[in-house]
């Protein structure tokens, strides 16, 4: 008896152990060293690139970097590398920074973030518009647009026109490139040094690269093309209707002008003349985008889409002794975290400056507002002005109760990681969208920056924070985000080391090869109605045949009567 007891208990330890060395291995493949030590080049070529993008590559390359990986991180000479979350630390332990001349400089590219950012927040109710301004309100956009892209291309050509640089590169042999979608130069870097590559997706979806780009079906009954609207996977008729076209119409437009942009680039350097953009983009062997089920609309997906949504998640750390006095002060009213992002420091009106003071001095709550400027009038002694605010930190405090934020996709995965409901100010780009998918999943309100008044400000707030259904909901959305088999970041350098190891060839949609006929299946269509109307020509022919046949033999008959 007290053997098999033994025995028992000594199967049961080697299972134990066994199951913690499977463990153990399984943590290993994520946090210890890599199999095969690759080189990969990290492509920072976008020139207007901000933090909040650029942080989200920087992270995955730290990561990569922390498993033997050699990084090299390409980044325009008028670019800071710290201003684009490129630490000391990463260039002195796993990589290094290669740079290449560019024909502008810094201040160039932030005087249009001013005017795109200043064109957008100071837009006033439609109905106080002049006539100039309702005639070139739909126009300022595309302007801009093309303003950034000829930032684009002028980076581009930097880049195959500092041949010192370039044959750098081409002498290192790299096995990987990791890019941002954004800029479509890093398409022709991959193809021209012959190095198969990832492409990050930073927000939602771009213009010029979307699903139609690796073939993925995307109905514009339920799928919203959303970037700049504030469209749901519930769309009324006139939506749909404007879905469709920005599908079918706008978006082939603005890939075919965007693309075409860098066909000068490919002709004067001889860069990739013999592929098509549809080829470059669709030979991505992994595509990461940044979100996932708790925030975007459940879609088709390929299996070389990879979602990773909330990338820069964190827990968060202890508050300096003064910020976190201030919190306490609060009381169980708690405190509310304001802030519109990286690129907007104020509200850039002064108007508006002053009316969200004094909405905030109204409150019980006391405010923790990110403002660079002088402060308003009407400030009140409730709120703290801050240049710079540790958001991540804040949120995950207990005494926070509201985020109010323009909508920054990071910023949202942070709310919702933490658990805080929004009130959302979108202000342009994507924002419109990540703002109409918080509202419809219930986790916060969305206000409109062209009606905002004392009353409606102050009504979202109180809302969100006193109405329980918005705290229920973000816990919800919130507990889904979290029960996951890895974190963003680890599902991140799985797939990359995956890639490495395998190819990409078995993830891919075979759609992109296809042309639209074929892909559209129009031949087979077209096939099966010739067959169906000759089949039923043939049975009118063969029903008429009969008829006269009848016909006939009944003329006869009576001719014989």
């Amino acid at each position: 008896m007290i053997g098999r007891i033994g025995e028992s208990c000594l199967i049961s330890l080697v299972v134990c152990m066994q199951m913690a060395a499977a463990l153990s291995h399984k943590q290993n493949s994520i946090s210890g060293a890599a199999e095969k030590p690759a080189s990969i080049l990290v492509s920072m070529s976008d020139p207007t690139s901000t933090r909040s993008r650029s942080e989200q590559m920087t992270a995955i390359a730290r990561a990569l970097g922390s498993r033997g990986h050699s990084i090299t991180y390409l980044i325009p000479a008028n670019k800071d590398p710290s201003s684009l979350g490129v630490r000391d630390s990463d260039v002195r332990d796993s990589g290094k920074v290669v740079t290449y001349d560019v024909v502008f400089q810094q201040a160039d590219i932030d005087r249009l973030k001013v005017s795109y950012v200043s064109s957008s927040v100071g837009v006033r109710a439609a109905g106080n518009l002049s006539l100039a301004d309702q005639i070139s309100r739909p126009i300022n956009p595309l302007l801009i647009f093309n303003q950034y892209l000829d930032f684009f291309v002028k980076s581009c050509d930097g880049i195959f026109r500092d041949s010192e640089t370039l044959g750098r590169l081409e002498r290192t042999k790299f096995d990987l490139l990791l890019h941002d979608a954004f800029n479509p130069c890093d398409f022709l870097i991959g193809t021209h040094l012959g190095i198969p590559y990832v492409t990050m997706t930073t927000s939602i979806r771009f213009y010029y690269v979307n699903e139609a780009t690796y073939a993925i079906p995307a109905p514009s009954s339920y799928v919203p093309f959303d970037f700049g609207r504030s469209f749901t996977d519930e769309m009324t008729f006139k939506q749909r209707l404007v879905n469709f076209l920005s599908w079918n119409v706008v978006r082939p437009i603005l890939t075919s002008y965007a693309f075409s942009s860098f066909d000068i680039i490919r002709r004067k350097h001889n860069v990739s003349v013999g592929l098509s953009w549809t080829q470059m983009a669709s030979s991505s062997l992994l595509w990461l985008a940044n979100r996932d089920a708790t925030l975007d609309f459940a879609k088709p997906l390929a299996p070389n889409v990879v979602q990773i949504g909330g990338l820069l998640r964190e827990s968060s750390k202890l508050l300096s002794q003064d910020l976190n006095e201030f919190i306490q002060g609060a009381g169980n009213h708690g405190v509310i975290v304001f802030s519109l992002g990286s690129m907007v420091t104020s509200l850039m009106r002064e108007d508006l400056n002053e009316l969200f003071a004094e909405v905030f001095s109204d409150l019980p709550q006391r405010v923790i507002w990110r403002f660079v400027g002088p402060p308003p009038r009407k400030l009140g002694n409730n709120t703290r002005l801050m240049e710079w605010l540790p958001q991540n930190d804040l949120l995950g405090h207990p005494q926070t109760r509201l985020l109010i934020y323009h909508g920054g996709i990071n910023g949202v995965y942070e709310a919702i990681y933490h658990k805080v409901p929004m009130v959302l100010l979108p202000i342009f780009a994507d924002q419109p969208a990540i703002g109409a998918r918080v509202s419809k999943k219930g986790m916060g309100v969305v206000l409109d920056r062209a009606t905002l008044t004392y009353a409606t400000v102050k009504g979202a707030i109180e809302e969100v924070i006193h109405d329980p259904k918005y705290k229920a909901n973000v816990e919800h959305y919130g507990a889904i985000h979290h029960h996951s088999l890895a974190s963003p970041l680890d599902t991140a350098v799985f797939w990359i080391e995956h890639v490495l190891k395998f190819g990409g060839s078995h993830l891919r949609l075979r759609g992109s090869d296809l042309s639209f006929i074929v892909l559209n299946s129009v031949d087979v269509v077209a096939f099966v109605i010739i067959v169906m109307v000759v089949a039923i020509y043939i049975d009118y022919l063969v029903l008429r045949t009969c008829c006269r046949l009848c016909c006939s033999r009944k003329k006869s008959k009576l001719k014989a009567e």
